[in-house]
């Protein structure tokens, strides 16, 4: 059996997943590929940014690579409107494995979002979200970190001025191409644990320190604010109602047992919840996450937050204890990395047996 890769990083996940015998043999090479008798699978990881001609790059192999192919497995970590529309074209023939659900495209669940921005607390940082009481009541109500300006971020720091709730939220938005990392009131710094790699910071994606463990700024579950604030609103990377992203934004205050309104596509909570979750509809009106029309979805979901700000925080943190704990246990007991290469593996040994 020969495998074809079409980069360094989908090779890796290959040896990684199929490191099981020697009549398994991967390549990037493919001329080589196309051109040695045999079994052959493809394995394909779908590029980001997919605009720049990386996109055009990855479809012009992938066709060439079918024909030649008994079966293709597509990895995708990166869920955009452009990189669902791409690989959505495909025939079945392929097995896709994507950060989360596309409407109409059987898949395979590879949450790499997960994996990375829990792995940390679930290794080295039990201790600091010990440092966390989410339920005692807090001074503000929510946390709104809104990172860098989309519609559906521009809708809800509309509505929290237009309703003049600003003094019972903590609300920030980056409206500035870069923002000097010192000295500035845009950014909400961690007390302890954090040192910044770069002194100006453009992207949240941005790499520090924390606690002498380099990753991402934004996978820092931000213990000063929650310690502020007593649910969260989480407006996610895309909101497109054809496919669900999941990324840090909610394994943060999964992490942290918080209750969270989530900004995004349709059906992002069912899809959640199919990964093992609770949501908490019940407690509020969840029913916003069945609505297609984009402004009416997202006018509920800030008509939630309203809401919230209303009620008594005792009630309401009493009432979703059970959910949380809930989460925070599926979310760092559940082996994220270790489920998805089973089952590429599986996939891949599924294919060597039936030949």
């Amino acid at each position: 059996m020969i495998i074809f890769a079409n980069s360094d990083v989908a090779r890796w996940h290959v040896q990684t997943a199929a490191g099981f015998g020697s009549n398994i043999e991967c390549t990037t090479n493919f001329d080589y590929f196309i051109s040695t008798a045999g079994q052959k699978i493809s394995v394909f990881h779908v590029p980001y940014p997919y605009d720049r001609g990386y996109g055009e790059t990855f479809e012009k192999t992938l066709d060439q690579a079918i024909p030649h192919s008994e079966r293709v497995v597509v990895l995708c970590s990166e869920l955009h409107d452009d990189t669902v529309s791409g690989i959505k074209r495909y025939d079945p023939k392929i097995g896709y494995f994507l950060c989360g659900f596309a409407d109409t495209l059987p898949s395979t669940p590879w949450m790499d979002f997960f994996t990375t921005s829990s792995y940390f607390y679930k290794h080295h940082g039990g201790e600091i979200l010990n440092q966390l009481d989410p339920y005692k009541t807090k001074s503000k109500i929510f946390d709104i970190l809104l990172g860098r300006p989309k519609a559906h971020r521009d809708f809800v720091y509309n509505f929290i001025k237009q309703h003049k709730l600003e003094d019972h939220v903590v609300m920030t938005y980056i409206l500035k191409e870069t923002i000097p990392s010192e000295n500035s009131n845009d950014w909400i710094w961690e007390d302890d644990g954090l040192e910044l790699i770069e002194k100006d910071i453009k992207w949240t994606v941005s790499q520090v320190k924390y606690y002498g463990y380099q990753m991402s700024l934004s996978q820092v579950v931000p213990i000063k604010i929650y310690n502020e604030t007593a649910y969260s609103v989480v407006c996610e990377t895309n909101f497109s109602n054809y496919y669900s992203f999941y990324t840090e934004k909610i394994v943060k205050p999964i992490l942290a047992k918080r209750l969270f309104i989530v900004l995004s596509g349709q059906n992002y909570l069912k899809n959640l919840r199919s990964l093992g979750f609770k949501t908490f509809d019940g407690i509020i009106d969840e029913s916003y996450d069945s609505i297609a029309d984009q402004n009416h979805r997202f006018r509920m979901a800030c008509e939630q937050i309203h809401y919230l700000i209303s009620q008594p925080q005792e009630k309401i943190l009493q009432q979703i204890q059970h959910i949380t704990e809930h989460n925070q246990q599926v979310m760092l007991s559940t082996e994220w990395s270790d489920e998805y290469f089973k089952l590429l593996r599986e996939f891949l040994l599924a294919h060597t047996e039936q030949n």
